[in-house]
Parts: structure tokens; C-alpha cells; sequence
């Protein structure tokens, strides 16, 4: 798994990789720097998760640049910010590659806080596991 993030938000990055961890019971460990972010591994039930955070500093605005998960088999997802929305990118494990536009997927800055401060109002039992994750994350 790879999160790509402005390099001024990288506790997004942790945060939302402590949130995945947490829903999808992984174990996660300390993670190390390289020279473009950090990288280490999360325990699944079954195998390793290899974990890599990257700097995206082409990123125009706070946050979050975009995610790519790819399985053992090959099979790969990426969604990227895009102007209007996101780009999602699929290769195959035949090795075919299909990329289309999610429009107005992303909400803007604007439309993300204003959904994280009404979720802050809620009782949220999500936040505290992820925020441990990524605490366990840190190097």
C-alpha cells in the first residue's frame, strides 16, 4: 500500500493509514524514513503488508495526494486528486490498464473539514484505534 501526501501533512497520512490498519486488524510497527517518506510493514492475518508513505510535493493543496493498493497477485488500484474530482487507475493481473475520471469525488479542502468537524460532534469509536495506529507508526 502507498499513500502519497504533501510533505506538510503527514499526520494525514498516518492517520489515515492508522485508520485502515485498525479497521482491517493489522498489527503496524514503526515505520523508517527513506529519502521520499517512509516505509515499513503492518501484519494481516494471513501475510505482510508492506506499507509506504511518499512526499508528493507537486501537491497544490493540504492533504492527501492519493492511495494505491496492490495485491500479491498483481492486481493494482490507484485513486489520485484530479482537477474535478479523482483519477482512479486499475492494472489487471493480466497486465491490462483501464483509468478513468471519478467526477467530483473530492470535495475540496473546504468540504472535508466541514465533514470532519461534523463528525468531531459525533461519537466517532473509529478515531482513537487509528490514532493509536499511527502512534505505533512513528519512528
Amino acid at each position: 500500500m502507498t499513500v502519497r501526501y504533501r510533505p506538510d501533512s503527514e499526520a494525514s497520512a498516518f492517520l489515515y493509514v492508522g485508520w485502515l490498519a485498525s479497521r482491517l486488524g493489522w498489527r503496524v510497527g514503526k515505520l523508517a524514513g527513506s529519502g521520499d517518506g517512509l516505509h515499513g510493514h503492518a501484519r494481516a492475518r494471513r501475510q505482510e503488508v508492506e506499507l509506504h508513505l511518499q512526499h508528493h510535493p507537486e501537491q497544490d493543496v493540504p492533504g492527501l495526494a492519493g492511495v494505491t493498493v496492490e495485491t500479491a497477485s498483481g492486481l493494482s488500484i490507484s485513486l489520485d486528486r484530479a482537477a474535478g474530482g479523482l483519477t482512479e487507475h486499475r492494472r489487471e493481473t493480466d497486465g491490462s490498464e483501464h483509468t478513468w475520471k471519478v467526477l467530483g469525488a473530492s470535495r475540496g479542502e473546504g468540504g472535508i473539514l466541514g465533514q470532519g468537524v461534523r463528525q468531531a460532534l459525533l461519537r466517532d469509536p473509529t478515531y482513537k484505534p487509528a490514532l493509536d495506529a499511527a502512534r505505533a507508526m512513528l519512528p
